[in-house]
């Protein structure tokens, strides 16, 4: 069987890969960071307004909040210029150690970053991590009794071990709203912008096995 080609592989709704690369090669930042936009939107936040919206207060915590975690650690690879954190797969894609980032790391510098300490109060990035994020992607559900809820007064109760799930998605949304701010502010040659396209061109590989340069 051969390959798709380039238009038939979409990375976004009308975005197929022979798009993104030109955009690229052009060093179109506008149309990158609308690319990004829109791709994370359709992929995540858009299904968290749906189940949001649903008026299940019970329901829909574990789902919200899986796709959060999958979001965080999205956002950390763009700023690694990583295609994962899995030691395995990065060890397979030829990416040298020194450059491997683990997933207790990238939820740690998350929450560690000044904005987000802001956007994020009390939440500490290694407990998330273990009792949230892998709870829910590993075992279908929270660990050491931390519960999800919505309607609370606090994004995170420490003491009670609650998160609301919608403070708390509406927290990463201002967070990602705020990093594509700072790649529209950045000029291409800078740190961020590297690391972003590295971790585009990841998608790309990833997505059609397509040279990225």
């Amino acid at each position: 069987m051969s390959k798709p080609s380039t238009d038939d592989v979409l990375l976004a709704n009308d975005w197929p890969i022979s798009r993104v690369l030109d955009y690229i090669g052009r060093k179109s930042k506008r149309d990158i960071v609308l690319f990004l936009d829109m791709r994370h939107e359709e992929r995540f936040f858009e299904p968290i307004l749906q189940l949001t919206c649903t008026g299940n207060k019970q329901g829909y915590g574990f789902a919200i909040m899986a796709l959060c975690s999958l979001l965080i650690e999205t956002m950390q690879c763009y700023r690694y210029g990583l295609p994962s954190t899995n030691r395995g797969e990065l060890k397979r894609l030829g990416i040298p150690e020194a450059e491997w980032k683990s997933g207790v790391v990238a939820f740690n510098e998350f929450f560690l970053k000044s904005e987000h300490r802001n956007l994020f109060p009390n939440v500490d990035g290694r407990d998330f991590y273990l009792n949230i994020r892998n709870g829910l992607l590993h075992q279908g559900q929270t660990k050491d009794g931390w519960k999800i809820k919505t309607d609370q007064v606090m994004l995170c109760d420490v003491q009670e071990k609650i998160i609301d799930r919608d403070r708390f998605s509406s927290a990463l949304k201002n967070a990602f709203t705020a990093y594509l701010e700072e790649l529209n502010r950045s000029d291409w040659a800078d740190d961020n912008w590297s690391k972003a396209i590295q971790k585009i061109c990841w998608l790309v590989k990833m997505s059609a096995a397509t040279p990225c340069s």
